[in-house]
C-alpha cells in the first residue's frame, strides 16, 4: 500500500511538472509572437465584472435601499445576476462575462427587473455619484442602512485604505462603479494577477486618470475622501477589484464598453511588460493627485505624456481595443464635448428600453460612427 501510494504521488508530481512545463512553453511561444508583432499588445482573454451602485428616492428625498428592496435583494436566476442592498445604496451584481456585450445584457436584465419591482412603489432611481443627506433623511435611516457596507480596501501605494468618518453622523454617501477582472485560465493573466500593485498602478494610469477626463463631476472630490482613492483595490477569489471609478459609466453601454476596454488595455500592458515604458513617462504622484482631486487639467497633462506611446502599442483593426492610432483624435473630441452632449438620456430608461447589447454600439463603434459624424458636422459649421 505504501509503495503504491508513493508511486501515485510520483505520477501526480510528474503530471504537475509536465503541466507547468507546458504552460511555460506556451508562455515562451506567446512572448515570441509578441516580438513578431512589432511591439503590439495582445487582446488577452479576461473576465469582466462590476458592482455599480445607485440610490432610491421618493418625493424628492433619498431613502435607504432597505425600504425598497427585499432583505435578500432581487435575483435574476436565469442571468445569475442580482440587485442587493449595500447601506443606503443599492448595488447591481450582474453576472461576469468574458464578453462586454454579454455583461451589458446582464445589466439590462437586472435593471428591467428592478424597474418592474418599483413600478407601483412611487420610487425613483437616482444615479448621482454623491448625495448629501439632510439630517431628517439620515435620522430616518435604519442603523443597518447607515453602516458602510464595504470591507476595508487595499491601496497600491500605502498598503490599506481605511475609512475614517463615522457613518452615524457623516451625511455624504457615494455610488461607486467598481471594475472586477478575472482570468479565463490564460497563464500570462494568472501570473499578472499575482502582482496586484503593478496592475493597479497601470489601472490608475490608463483607466483612472483617463476617466477623470470624462467623469468631470466635482462630487468625485467628496467621494474620494472616503472611497475611490487612486490605487484602491481588493483581491477577491476571482482576481482584482479596481475601486477607484464612480458609477458614471452606467449612463450608457458605450461608456461601460470603454471602461472595460481600458481595463483590458491596462492588463495587456502589464503582461507585455510595456507598462514600465509608460511609467517612465509620468510622475505617478501627479496621476494620484489628478484622480484624488478630480483635476481635469492635471489628468490631461498626464494623458498627453503617454498618449503617443500608449496608442503605438495598440494594434489597428482589433475589435477588442476601442481606441487605436487611427481614431484617438476622435477620442479627444469625445472628451472635449462632455458626457451630457453624448448621453442625455436617463440611465434607467436607457438600459430598460434599448435592445440587446449585440444590436448596440460598443465604444469603438460609437467613436467611429456617432462621434466621427458629430466631428465632421462641427467642421462644416465653422
Amino acid at each position: 500500500m505504501e509503495c503504491t501510494h508513493i508511486g501515485k504521488t510520483k505520477t501526480v508530481s510528474l503530471l504537475l511538472e509536465t503541466s507547468k512545463s507546458f504552460k511555460s512553453l506556451v508562455h515562451i511561444i506567446k512572448q515570441s509572437n509578441r516580438l513578431m508583432k512589432k511591439d503590439k499588445i495582445d487582446a488577452l482573454g479576461i473576465r469582466f465584472g462590476c458592482d455599480p451602485e445607485f440610490f432610491f428616492s421618493k418625493n424628492g428625498k433619498i431613502i435607504g435601499a432597505d425600504k425598497v428592496l427585499p432583505e435578500k435583494g432581487l435575483d435574476i436566476h436565469w442571468r445569475q445576476s442580482s440587485v442587493i442592498i449595500d447601506g443606503v445604496q443599492a448595488e447591481l451584481n450582474p453576472a461576469p462575462s468574458f464578453c462586454r456585450q454579454v455583461l451589458a445584457n446582464n445589466i439590462v436584465a437586472s435593471f428591467r427587473l428592478l424597474k418592474e419591482h418599483i413600478s407601483e412603489k412611487n420610487v425613483g432611481i437616482d444615479f448621482k455619484q454623491t448625495i448629501e443627506l439632510t439630517q431628517s433623511e439620515l435620522d430616518g435611516m435604519s442603523k443597518k442602512s447607515k453602516k458602510f457596507g464595504c470591507a476595508p480596501s487595499r491601496n497600491a501605494y500605502r498598503g490599506s485604505s481605511k475609512i475614517t468618518v463615522n457613518p452615524e453622523i457623516y451625511k455624504y454617501r457615494s455610488a461607486g462603479g467598481h471594475i472586477h477582472i478575472g482570468h479565463n485560465g490564460e497563464y500570462d493573466v494568472i501570473e499578472a494577477l499575482k502582482n496586484p500593485t503593478r496592475i493597479v498602478r497601470m489601472f490608475d494610469l490608463i483607466v483612472g486618470n483617463t476617466c477623470v477626463l470624462i467623469d468631470r463631476d466635482p462630487a468625485n472630490i467628496e467621494r474620494r475622501k472616503v472611497y475611490g482613492k487612486a490605487g484602491e483595490y481588493r483581491m477577491p477569489k476571482h482576481g482584482i477589484e479596481y475601486r477607484t471609478l464612480s458609477n458614471f459609466w452606467l449612463r450608457s453601454y458605450p461608456l461601460m464598453s470603454l471602461v472595460m476596454g481600458l481595463s483590458r488595455v491596462a492588463i495587456s500592458f502589464v503582461v507585455s511588460g510595456y507598462d514600465k515604458e509608460l511609467l517612465e513617462l509620468v510622475d505617478m504622484k501627479e496621476v494620484r493627485t489628478a484622480i484624488n482631486e478630480n483635476d481635469f487639467k492635471l489628468a490631461l497633462k498626464n494623458y498627453k505624456k503617454i498618449e503617443k506611446v500608449l496608442y503605438s502599442k495598440i494594434p489597428i483593426g482589433d475589435q477588442h481595443f476601442d481606441i487605436n492610432p487611427n481614431n484617438y483624435a476622435l477620442f479627444r473630441y469625445f472628451i472635449k464635448k462632455g458626457l451630457d452632449h453624448w448621453f442625455p438620456q436617463n440611465p434607467i430608461d436607457y438600459w430598460t428600453e434599448i435592445e440587446t447589447a449585440i444590436n448596440r454600439k460598443g465604444f469603438g463603434k460609437f467613436l467611429n460612427s456617432v462621434v466621427r459624424t458629430d466631428y465632421k458636422n462641427s467642421k462644416k459649421k465653422v
